[in-house]
C-alpha cells in the first residue's frame, strides 16, 4: 500500500515537473497582435488626404455641357458677342471652335469653379504643361523673333496656332461665363490674335486669308472694347 502510494507521488511530482518545463500548464497559446489602420471618418478626404469638393453648385457646373451658347452667356458676352460667329463649333477662327480652343474652354470650365480668385494666365501655365506643347514667348509679336520657334520642327506654326487658340479661348470663355475678363489674359489674347494677323503667318491660309483676318479682327474688337 505503501509502495503504491509513493508511486503515485512520484508520478504526480514528474507530470507537474514536465508541464512546468513545456509552459503549458494553464497557460494559452499567445496570439498575434494585429494593428487596425484607424478609420478615416472625415467625408472630405480620400486617399493621400486629397480635399474633395463637396459643394453640389461646383459638381454639378463641372457636369454641364461645354458647348457655349448665346442664350446661357453672361449678360455681358450677349451684348458684345452678339455675331452667331463666336459661338461656333466648327468655324476655325472662333473663340471655341478649333479643337485647341474647345478643349482649352472645356478646361477652364471645369478648373475655374474651385480657382475663382486665380488669374486665367495660372489655367493656361497647367494646360500647357499638360498638352507638353513646347512654348514661346508670348508677349512676342514680331515674326523674325518667333521664326527660331516655327522652324524648330515641322509643326512649329501648327502650335503656335493651338497655343494662340488656347489663349483666345480661356479669355473668351471667362467672357462668357463672367461677363468680364482678367487685365493679364485680355493683354496675352490681344497679343494672340495681333500673331495671327501677322502677314507671314495669314498667308499661311492661302485662299482663305482674306476671311480669317476679317474673323480675327472680330475677336480684337471685343477684346478692345470688353472692361
Amino acid at each position: 500500500m505503501e509502495n503504491n502510494l509513493q508511486f503515485e507521488m512520484r508520478n504526480s511530482i514528474i507530470l507537474a515537473l514536465l508541464l512546468a518545463s513545456t509552459g503549458c500548464a494553464h497557460v494559452q497559446k499567445e496570439q498575434p497582435v494585429t494593428q487596425t489602420a484607424p478609420v478615416n471618418t472625415d467625408k472630405n478626404i480620400v486617399a493621400n488626404d486629397v480635399p474633395v469638393n463637396t459643394n453640389k453648385s461646383i459638381v454639378e457646373n463641372m457636369d454641364s455641357d461645354y458647348s457655349p451658347t448665346f442664350a446661357k452667356a453672361h449678360p455681358n458676352a450677349q451684348r458684345l458677342m452678339k455675331d452667331e460667329f463666336f459661338f461656333s463649333v466648327i468655324e476655325e477662327t472662333a473663340p471655341f471652335g478649333s479643337d485647341d480652343g474647345a478643349d482649352a474652354y472645356a478646361g477652364f470650365k471645369d478648373w475655374r469653379p474651385m480657382h475663382r480668385s486665380e488669374s486665367p494666365v495660372r489655367f493656361l501655365q497647367y494646360q500647357f504643361e499638360r498638352w507638353e506643347y513646347p512654348l514661346f514667348d508670348f508677349h512676342e509679336t514680331s515674326f523674325e523673333k518667333l521664326k527660331p520657334y516655327l522652324e524648330e520642327s515641322f509643326t512649329g506654326m501648327r502650335l503656335m496656332r493651338g497655343i494662340d487658340a488656347a489663349i483666345v479661348a480661356t479669355a473668351f470663355g471667362q467672357l462668357y461665363l463672367e461677363g468680364t475678363i482678367g487685365s493679364d489674359i485680355k493683354e496675352l489674347a490681344k497679343l494672340s490674335v495681333k500673331r495671327e494677323l501677322l502677314s507671314e503667318v495669314l498667308k499661311t491660309w492661302e485662299e482663305h486669308a482674306d476671311v480669317r483676318q476679317m474673323k480675327l479682327e472680330k475677336l480684337l474688337n471685343v477684346l478692345n472694347e470688353v472692361k
